[in-house]
């Protein structure tokens, strides 16, 4: 296998600070209850304009035992010279909920937090280099990428008539991640129209190895057998025709792979398996896979660009609107 279906996850940005805060905002939210109506109409204004209290989050509503916690919770906004957050913060200044933190190097997270730390759902654009984008989407647990995710690598992408942005070449990884490391799922490539799926293991360095891994190139030769660090060793090819026919099958050796094995698989076992294979071909659409995952990729670009606006962001259910709609198109992906 070459490159194309290789995908090793970046690491996401760990340096936070949000504790440059403009001076105006003051140490808590409690600034703004007691302390709002001392103020000039102007610096009221920049307050109020830099925070919402979330009326279904205050101690109040939530009622917690100890009454010096920071449960009370507000929709906030910060701006400082290396670090933007727009989202829930508590009265401690604490992100705890969700929000969009752009940092200093320009990525950007829109996700779930718990005390600080990525927890949950969240999207994790990679600042752009040139034409490459990274993106990572899907479950953090402490800071880590770990649960179910879609990790996608974009080579070259261009603009339509209706200037959305259409990605051309990319590697997607789909499946589970643990520790930021991808484990174990499908990767799917497209590199200059041509169209590979592999679905197997990952080793820990993020590479295609698992003994019984299966590969899919162009929807007319599958390979079935032993990779290793993305290396196939030995296994089985299958080519087929238009019609999704098998036209032949031989083993394959990477000691001896100058030359096709001479005998063909016609054992009846073997021809069980092929059947097998065969309709996995038949029961995928490569087109199917790219129009979902350009669907993502759009959806994602959507929502960040909404949620960059405090208004916006603050009319947003963050479940329903985000969470719940992106996931659904990524299990879609999975599961077919």
């Amino acid at each position: 296998m070459n490159s194309a279906t290789d995908i090793i996850p970046k690491n996401d940005e760990t340096s936070f600070d949000t504790y440059e805060i403009d001076s105006k905002i003051s140490k808590n939210g409690e600034y703004i209850k007691q302390n709002v109506t001392k103020k000039g109409e102007k610096e009221i204004k920049e307050i109020k304009a830099k925070f919402k209290l979330i009326s279904d989050l205050t101690k109040e509503k939530i009622k917690p035992e100890d009454d010096n916690s920071d449960y009370q919770k507000y929709f906030a906004k910060i701006d400082t010279k290396n670090f933007k957050y727009i989202g829930i913060l508590t009265n401690k200044l604490k992100r705890d909920g969700y929000g969009l933190s752009i940092m200093e190097n320009e990525d950007k997270y829109l996700g779930q937090y718990k005390n600080e730390n990525k927890e949950g759902f969240g999207i994790y654009k990679f600042c752009q280099n040139n034409e490459e984008q990274e993106i990572y989407i899907g479950d953090y647990k402490n800071n880590r990428k770990s649960g179910e995710g879609l990790y996608l690598k974009i080579f070259k992408s261009i603009k339509n008539e209706s200037n959305e942005e259409i990605i051309i070449n990319f590697n997607c990884g789909i499946g589970e991640f643990e520790d930021d490391i991808f484990k174990n799922g499908k990767i799917f490539s497209v590199i200059d129209d041509v169209e590979t799926l592999y679905q197997g293991k990952m080793n820990e360095r993020g590479f295609p190895s698992d003994e019984n891994a299966l590969v899919i190139e162009e929807g007319n030769k599958i390979f079935i057998g032993k990779i290793i660090d993305g290396e196939i060793i030995e296994g089985k090819n299958i080519f087929i025709d238009e019609k999704g026919e098998k036209k032949k099958s031989y083993y394959f050796n990477k000691n001896n792979n100058n030359k096709e094995s001479p005998y063909d698989f016609q054992l009846n076992e073997k021809e069980e398996k092929d059947e097998l294979e065969l309709k996995k071909v038949k029961d995928i659409s490569f087109k199917t896979y790219k129009n979902n995952i350009q669907n993502i990729f759009r959806d994602i670009n959507s929502t960040f660009e909404k949620f960059s606006n405090f208004d916006t962001a603050f009319q947003y259910n963050f479940e329903n609107d985000i969470k719940k709609k992106i996931q659904n198109s990524i299990n879609k992906i999975i599961k077919e």
